[in-house]
């Protein structure tokens, strides 16, 4: 996930089960599903990833179970509801043999990648026992595996997560996922190894979920936070400085206005990593939306007072980006508004501007550390449409992590 990944919402085409039906071959052995039977853009069975939705089709159609199992060479699987009114697809409401189709395809060794959104009730179990290393959940549910799940599951095949990103989880969800347990010995999904995580972290609850997966992901080395107005990095201090393994903090600020710490807490967080930590890059994104205003004062100033009092010996690179965002989809009436707002922006952009050198002398002048430092007016037409603009609100090293 990029930093696009907070700000750039998954557009998932509908792939409805029952257009995968087709004339039953006259060869004795079935012939794969083909391309052409599945729509979305995202879809491309030849690179090997397979779109799957559930809908209501779905629950009567025979021989979907089948023609699923024939999917060939299947790398990423995404696997969504597309039931009336935008209802989540139960797991325990699927027949069975569909069950056992979709745990087929999740189990399968060339899978490497898995994408659950707006589904309810699934066992970890079902990711047990797989080969995939990058999962992605989203307006999901859990609960605890059932005696049956646990006892038809391998336990010589552990799932080994690398990378993982989740939203719009219950906490409750994801103790489920990260506590259950296949058998005594033996983790429905095991984090140790766990690479790369991307974390929302919105509300308290959020906040908590964020460090039920920290507390067993002993060898993170990325990590990327949305944050929420109304939290501090203060809350997740204490996970942070226990990630000895960190490499890569990347942060998602979004400023509402002047009185906001435009740092959202993060000096007291970065005090607590002090010592004992080998954080190579400090990754900082603050977004001021359209018609909002942030602080121009010393409170930027904290961060460099933090890193030069504090031991952060393998610190090589830290940039700032503060995006000042203009609301360009206006009619001809709001005109004006628009043109204002933007002499607004330019002004903000100044003041701004001055803080690189004013309030960070400390990393503006370090030798071992790169420093970048940056303001820019954008507008959401130019986020759209222009490939530059595209290009700068991706962070590098956050595009490339999910990748590991």
């Amino acid at each position: 996930m990029s930093v696009c990944r907070p700000f750039f919402r998954l557009r998932r085409n509908v792939c409805s089960s029952s257009i995968l039906k087709a004339k039953r071959s006259t060869k004795t052995t079935t012939l794969p599903i083909p391309h052409e039977t599945f729509r979305g853009e995202e879809t491309d069975l030849e690179a090997g990833t397979f779109h799957f939705n559930v809908e209501w089709s779905s629950f009567t159609d025979k021989r979907l179970p089948r023609r699923l199992r024939q999917t060939p060479n299947v790398k990423f699987l995404i696997l969504g509801s597309n039931l009336f009114n935008f209802a989540a697809a139960g797991w325990d409401e699927l027949p069975t043999e569909l069950q056992t189709a979709l745990r087929y395809i999740i189990r399968l060794p060339t899978l490497e990648r898995l994408d659950i959104l707006n589904f309810k009730n699934i066992p970890p179990s079902l990711f047990s026992a797989a080969s995939f290393s990058r999962l992605s959940i989203h307006h999901t549910k859990f609960r605890k595996s059932k005696p049956n799940e646990r006892k038809n599951t391998p336990s010589n095949i552990v799932t080994r997560l690398k990378s993982f990103d989740f939203n719009l989880i219950p906490l409750s969800s994801i103790r489920a996922l990260v506590r259950d347990r296949i058998s005594t010995d033996s983790l429905a999904v095991d984090f140790s190894s766990l690479y790369s995580l991307s974390v929302s972290l919105r509300n308290a609850e959020k906040v908590a979920a964020s460090k039920e997966v920290m507390k067993v992901s002993p060898n993170l080395k990325f990590l990327d936070c949305r944050v929420g107005r109304k939290i501090s990095l203060g809350e997740v201090s204490s996970s942070l400085a226990a990630c000895h393994s960190l490499k890569t903090l990347v942060l998602l600020f979004q400023i509402e206005n002047e009185l906001q710490d435009p740092l959202f807490g993060l000096p007291d967080a970065l005090s607590e990593m002090s010592g004992d930590n080998v954080l190579e890059e400090l990754l900082i994104n603050a977004h001021v939306q359209s018609h909002n205003s942030c602080r121009t004062d010393a409170m930027w100033g904290r961060l460099d007072g933090v890193l030069s009092r504090s031991a952060f010996h393998a610190l090589r690179r830290v940039s700032l980006k503060i995006i000042l965002w203009v609301n360009d989809m206006c009619s001809n009436d709001q005109l004006e508004k628009f043109q204002v707002g933007e002499r607004h922006r330019r002004v903000l952009k100044e003041k701004l501007d001055k803080i690189g050198a004013t309030q960070f002398s400390w990393l503006s002048k370090a030798r071992n550390v790169k420093f970048e430092f940056s303001v820019r007016i954008i507008s959401h037409g130019q986020r759209d449409t222009d490939p530059e603009i595209r290009r700068y609100l991706q962070s590098d090293v956050l595009c490339n992590m999910y990748s590991q």
